[in-house]
């Protein structure tokens, strides 16, 4: 059992795991996160070495970042329905009297949200240049011909 104070991972940086959390899915960057938790460069990427659980946290928490990048960029890509809600006041026999207006609006689909999500999840049939992409697929083509003719 080791013996003595503990260190300051244990009493300044463990305490703030929700806090980083936080930082993470906001986007924050690494040098972002150890200047908000007052410590060095080297002393950051120590931690992230040496304490495995530091290290997931940090994983994981840019993974959830990326999902909900990912889930925006689809659902930009696809169009949306939402709400714009507007509320307004005006005088009326002598009294305030507030309104709230609400209109379903939608957002049509997002022409270079479509393109980037057909490159990211169908890089094999779709590409800005169709002649690259044909180009691409006769030299693997060729490569399999001359991989079968060695026999490798």
């Amino acid at each position: 059992m080791k013996r003595g104070r503990k260190g300051k991972y244990e009493t300044d940086i463990k305490p703030r795991f929700d806090e980083i959390t936080h930082w993470l899915r906001s986007g924050a960057t690494e040098k972002q996160i150890y200047e908000n938790l007052g410590i060095t460069k080297d002393t950051f990427y120590r931690y992230k070495r040496n304490y495995k659980e530091f290290s997931d946290l940090l994983k994981n928490g840019r993974q959830a970042l990326v999902m909900q990048l990912r889930n925006t960029l689809i659902k930009k890509a696809m169009g949306f329905e939402y709400t714009e809600v507007k509320q307004y006041a005006r005088e009326e026999n002598g009294n305030k009297v507030t309104y709230v207006e609400k209109t379903t609006k939608t957002a049509l689909p997002d022409v270079a949200a479509l393109n980037l999500c057909l490159k990211n999840y169908d890089p094999d049939n779709w590409a800005n240049d169709p002649q690259a992409l044909k180009m691409k697929e006769k030299e693997l083509e060729l490569r399999r011909e001359i991989a079968e003719k060695d026999e490798w």
